[in-house]
């Protein structure tokens, strides 16, 4: 299954990918202009990988940015399953 992970910050969104079982890739950051072109940015990346599930990474601490990351997730057209971790 390839794996992809995101890690959305405010200024730019952390990137790996994970194409067999152990070994994760990190990728480009992709920086952000506004939310949606950012959101473009992933749908992209996740369409050019084939990527088969997302996972997001989730703060503990800042509810604040978990908000923030929720409303991110939610502008992009996902039509595979994701998590937040």
């Amino acid at each position: 299954m390839k794996l992809a992970s995101i890690d959305v910050g405010l200024k730019r969104i952390g990137v790996a990918i994970c194409l067999t079982s152990n070994i994760v890739t990190p990728q480009n950051a992709i920086l952000r202009k506004n939310r949606d072109q950012a959101a473009a940015d992933v749908n992209a990346f996740l369409k050019e990988w084939e990527i088969e599930k997302l996972i997001v990474g989730f703060p503990s601490a800042s509810i604040d940015m978990q908000n923030r990351i929720k409303h991110f997730v939610g502008l992009l057209n996902l039509f595979i399953p994701y998590e937040f971790c």
